[in-house]
């Protein structure tokens, strides 16, 4: 198989590339002019460096290609604008480029998320068939790269995989956390019996290489997680497992969070930078639940995640120890 993949260089898609060299299988990768290299720098794929911007020179990335992964995209952004131009601009651009190739089009794994469908309503768990109800920019701007790749499905074989937060080896968000529990502190925002899903890195990467290989996955939404929710006490508690600490857990409450947000995003605005914690990323962490459910995934094409939390979280925090990052 020749697989193209957007965003590779970064943690999960350095992952993907790994697995699909693997497997045997030709790799391409798309980066970002300047994006670092580090995690594939010695491995033999084609590098192009040449971002989402120019549909022409996309198009002769992708002539050959049977699969792209496109994972590129901003989690961060200093404005709301940077994120449709990369997350939904980016992907029209893909699947253009994947279009132009006139009956050969390869197919195309369209990386979303669960922000693309909002948190938990009623109680009921998200799924596939959930009505979209975002609550951040983000959020948005990957709904709408869900509907270009809904409106080109007639050219373009495609797949939308949606997943929750995502952790493991080389995953630099919860490294965070873990330094604090480490320091024998847990922190948070809001309650601490919330409850979401999480996948473990390298069940993601196999998930979407089955949903890739699966024909029946061609125009199908699946939500790729593990099937056990978790609290965040409880995460906490295994991250302290993990560190051998017993962590003090401590709520910053939603408003205090807010102010801080405020604070974050002025310093980020004067500095022409992304703030890592603004007002919508405290709404989103703050739901009470984001939790979906994998069925369609394990029925459809035989998902079988392998990293229940506890045994993922141990895994991440050895990592994190090898790499001194702890």
């Amino acid at each position: 198989m020749r697989a193209v993949v957007t965003g590779g260089a970064g943690f999960i898609g350095s992952h993907l590339i790994e697995t699909l060299l693997a497997r045997g299988d030709a790799v391409a990768c798309i980066e970002r002019t300047g994006a670092p290299r580090r995690w594939i720098a010695d491995l033999p794929i084609d590098y192009h460096e040449i971002g989402l911007e120019e549909p022409a020179r996309l198009t002769r990335v992708l002539a050959g290609a049977d699969v792209v992964f496109h994972l590129a995209g901003l989690t961060e952004a200093r404005t709301p604008a940077d994120f449709y131009a990369v997350n939904t601009e980016g992907t029209a651009r893909v699947l253009q480029a994947a279009a132009r190739h006139n009956g050969a089009a390869p197919r195309v794994l369209v990386m979303s998320s669960l922000a693309a469908i909002g948190p938990c309503r009623n109680g009921d768990l998200l799924s596939p068939d959930t009505v979209p109800f975002p609550i951040s920019h983000y959020g948005h701007s990957k709904l709408l790269a869900e509907a270009v790749a809904h409106a080109y499905a007639d050219r373009v074989p495609t797949t939308i995989i949606r997943p929750p937060s995502v952790y493991g080896p080389r995953e630099r968000g919860v490294l965070k956390f873990f330094r604090f529990v480490r320091r024998g502190l847990a922190l948070t925002i809001g309650a601490w019996d919330r409850e979401l899903s999480l996948i473990y890195v390298r069940d993601l990467v196999d998930g979407l290489i089955a949903a890739a290989v699966s024909n029946r996955a061609i125009g199908r939404t699946y939500c790729l997680a593990h099937p056990e929710p978790v609290s965040w006490r409880a995460f906490a508690a295994l991250v302290g497992r993990a560190l051998a600490r017993e962590p003090r857990l401590v709520s910053v409450p939603r408003p205090v969070a807010q102010l801080i947000a405020i604070g974050a995003e002025l310093c980020a605005a004067a500095r022409a930078r992304a703030a890592i914690l603004n007002r919508e990323r405290v709404r989103e962490i703050t739901q009470e639940r984001w939790v979906c459910d994998p069925g369609r995934a394990v029925a459809e094409f035989g998902f079988r995640p392998q990293y229940p939390a506890a045994r993922g979280i141990a895994e991440t925090a050895a990592w994190y120890r090898e790499a001194q990052w702890l």
